[in-house]
């Protein structure tokens, strides 16, 4: 297994990757196309690939400047992971895990002004709950109101 993350452009190879992505509970998340889509007219929203060798494997959001301010967040020094998902067929084989230890070094090398990463995690979401604590992210102490009830809000500092 080699993790890796990338930016996603929209290409035919891109497309093509995202068009065989399966992910059929969103209860908790947005598709890759949701997010996709989304970035096609807020260009404040990096689709980012989870790679497992040359497998889409995952998938997320990292959203800048008013993303953060959304969940209580700074807009000039804080990014916004949202929509994280992983395709049906990778679960359960720590690939989420090793992709959100990865996240602040990619932070960090496209986007050097940011110092933290927040996000929201629905209260009822107790996998990524405990996914986000092992990749080091911690409670605000801050709750919300989402979509489909409470969340939590999180944060991880990126290292200088």
């Amino acid at each position: 297994m080699s993790i890796e993350l990338k930016q996603y452009f929209d290409t035919i190879q891109c497309q093509q990757l995202v068009e065989n992505y399966q992910l059929s509970d969103l209860t908790f998340t947005g598709s890759p196309q949701s997010v996709i889509e989304k970035a096609k007219r807020d260009h404040d929203r990096v689709p980012v690939m989870i790679m497992n060798d040359d497998q889409l494997a995952g998938f997320f959001c990292l959203h800048l400047h008013q993303g953060p301010l959304e969940i209580g967040g700074c807009a000039d020094s804080d990014v916004l992971l949202r929509a994280l998902s992983i395709d049906e067929r990778f679960r359960g084989q720590g690939i989420s895990l090793a992709a959100m230890k990865l996240v602040p070094t990619f932070v960090k090398a496209h986007f050097p002004y940011v110092t933290r990463i927040i996000l929201a995690v629905n209260y009822r979401n107790i996998p990524a709950q405990h996914l986000y604590q092992k990749s080091g992210f911690h409670d605000t102490g801050i709750q919300r109101v989402g979509k489909i009830g409470p969340q939590y809000v999180l944060f991880k500092m990126i290292n200088a």
